[in-house]
C-alpha cells in the first residue's frame, strides 16, 4: 500500500481530524478543535496525516499524530496517533511513529512520551514490542470518565516514554528482534477463563510477567462489573512493581503479557 505522510498546515486539513477522531474513537464529546490544533501547530506542535490513494486520484486521510512540546526540553508528548479500523494492521500506524522520531529527532528531542491504556493487548504489543517503548509510571483515572471505546472503567494509563536514539529502538522499529521467551518465568498474577483471581506480591526474580485480558475492548463493552475488577487487580500489580523497581520493557502473546525487567 502507497502510504504518504506529511504534516498538516492548512486550515482545510486540520478540519479533517476532529472527524477522524470520531471515526476512531466513537467519541464525538471528546474531540479537538480545529482552531485549538492550528494554534498549537503554530507553537510547534506536530501533527501529520497519513493519507492513501483513491481510484479517483484522490487522496484519503487515514490516520494521523498528533504531539505538543512539553515543559522539558528533550522531551515530545505523544498526544494521540490513530488509524481508521479498516486500516489497522495495514503498518500505517508504525510508519507513523517512525516519522514522529525522525520529525523529533529533527527538533532536537531525546524521547517522546505518551499514555495508553495498560489493558488494550494491540497498544502494549505496539507501543513495547514493535517501537520499543518502556513504561514504569501508572496514572490511576488519567482522564477521568471517558466515552466511546474507552467508556466501561476507570481511564488508567501507562505512561510511555520512547528513548529515540536508543540502539534497542532502532532496531525494534526497523530490524525486530525474534519475540521474548517467557518460558520459566514468574507471573504477578493468576488468571483462570479471564478473570483476575489472584496477586503474587512477593517476586524479586530479575523478570516479571504480569498477564492482562485476550480481549480488553469486549469486555468494557459487555461486562462492566469484571472491568471495573481488572483495573483495580492491574492497578494493584502495576504500582505494587514498579515500587519495587521494576519496569515494563517487552510484551508477549498467547497469552497477553508484559515482561516487567527490575533496574539494579
Amino acid at each position: 500500500m502507497n502510504v504518504v505522510i506529511r504534516e498538516l498546515h492548512e486550515p482545510e486539513e486540520i478540519a479533517q481530524i476532529p472527524r477522524l477522531e470520531q471515526a476512531i474513537w466513537n467519541d464525538p464529546n471528546d474531540t479537538i478543535r480545529p482552531g485549538t490544533l492550528m494554534a498549537l501547530v503554530h507553537e510547534g506542535a506536530l501533527l501529520a496525516g497519513a493519507y492513501v490513494p483513491e481510484p479517483n486520484a484522490t487522496e484519503r486521510l487515514v490516520g494521523f499524530i498528533f504531539g505538543f512540546p512539553t515543559d522539558r526540553p528533550s522531551e515530545h508528548h505523544s498526544h494521540m496517533a490513530g488509524v481508521l479500523p479498516e486500516f489497522q494492521g495495514s503498518q500505517i500506524g508504525l510508519l507513523l511513529k517512525r516519522y514522529q522520531r525522525d520529525w523529533a529527532l529533527s527538533k532536537g528531542y531525546l524521547r517522546v512520551v505518551w499514555t495508553f491504556d495498560p489493558l488494550r493487548s494491540l497498544n502494549a504489543h505496539f507501543n513495547l514490542r514493535k517501537l520499543g517503548a518502556t513504561f514504569n509510571r501508572y496514572i490511576p483515572n488519567c482522564y477521568g470518565t471517558m466515552g466511546g471505546i474507552n467508556a466501561g472503567a476507570p481511564s488508567d494509563r501507562a505512561y510511555a516514554v520512547w528513548e529515540l536514539c536508543s540502539p534497542r529502538v532502532f532496531q525494534r522499529i526497523y530490524a525486530p528482534a525474534p519475540a521474548f521467551d517467557p518460558r520459566g518465568l514468574p507471573q504477578a498474577n493468576q488468571i483462570e477463563r479471564e478473570v483476575p483471581v489472584g496477586l503474587e506480591l512477593s517476586l524479586t526474580e530479575k523478570h516479571v510477567l504480569v498477564q492482562i485480558p485476550e480481549n480488553w475492548g469486549q469486555i468494557l463493552q459487555t461486562n462492566p462489573p469484571l472491568a471495573q475488577l481488572w483495573r483495580t487487580h492491574s492497578r494493584e500489580v502495576f504500582e505494587h512493581y514498579f515500587q519495587q523497581g521494576y519496569r515494563a520493557v517487552d510484551f508477549v502473546r498467547n497469552p497477553n503479557r508484559y515482561v516487567l525487567e527490575r533496574d539494579d
